[in-house]
């Protein structure tokens, strides 16, 4: 009997020279595709050799996670329980925020550097604390813009979710400030947002059947959906050749 959870095997492709997929000027001027289901055949057929460092930094990332939410209850109390220090609990998050944003970032270029034949570690996690700031900042406009749209009678909001999908990678791989990587990001999809849209949509249904089939099929649907937002960065923008280039 087939193994229904193995994923298809594949030999991935050689490391690619920049200019090779996309660029910054293609894609602010819409010249790529984005078919969402091509993405995930393309992200299924490429998935080998990554699931295992994917899931290393996932765990790590969790683990730390986890950590941070139980000093913050123990410091500041838990608003669902009880009283709460306000001014603690909202410094122990952004504190969590400020860690946590450049391993995310990590997390995302393990699916970029993979879509690009790269070579891939979940050591990727701990190689973007040196844009700390940049990512910190991107991350936390990224969330009071959104905020403020979904405020705003939730279009603008769910049109800002999906806009800024790629702003963490733009600050990581083309060394993008906070706003110049929003407003790149945004401007980009914008062309496509429909299709971006729809591939966010495909992403639920993939982590939802993994989850369905007995829950083993997560190990596989995660790190196909970080693949597939790699292989569409890869599309729009290209990787630049120091990411291509940078040690795990």
């Amino acid at each position: 009997m087939s193994d229904i959870y193995k994923a298809p095997q594949a030999s991935l492709n050689e490391p690619t020279e920049p200019g090779e997929y996309g660029s910054l000027e293609r894609g602010l001027a819409g010249q790529y595709e984005l078919k969402p289901v091509e993405v995930i055949k393309q992200a299924w057929a490429m998935l080998p050799g990554m699931k295992l460092p994917f899931w290393i930094a996932a765990i790590i990332y969790g683990s730390l996670s986890m950590v941070f939410s139980f000093v913050t209850t123990k410091v500041a109390g838990d608003p669902a329980v009880g009283s709460v220090n306000w001014v603690g609990y909202i410094a122990m998050n952004l504190l969590q925020m400020i860690v946590l944003t450049p391993m995310a970032a990590g997390m995302m270029m393990i699916g970029i550097k993979h879509a690009v034949g790269a070579p891939v570690n979940f050591n990727e996690i701990y190689q973007h604390f040196d844009k700390t700031m940049p990512l910190f900042l991107t991350m936390f406009l990224m969330y009071i813009l959104i905020i403020i749209g979904f405020i705003l009678l939730i279009i603008p909001g769910l049109y800002l979710s999906v806009g800024f999908a790629l702003a963490m990678p733009l600050v990581v791989d083309k060394r993008m400030g906070p706003i110049e990587a929003l407003t790149t990001s945004c401007k980009a999809i914008t062309h496509k947002w429909f299709n971006f849209f729809g591939f966010w949509i495909l992403s639920m249904l993939v982590v939802l059947a993994g989850i369905l089939a007995l829950v083993v099929g997560v190990v596989w649907a995660y790190p196909l959906v970080v693949l597939g937002i790699g292989i569409i960065y890869r599309d729009i923008f290209g990787v630049e050749a120091h990411t291509l280039n940078s040690s795990n």
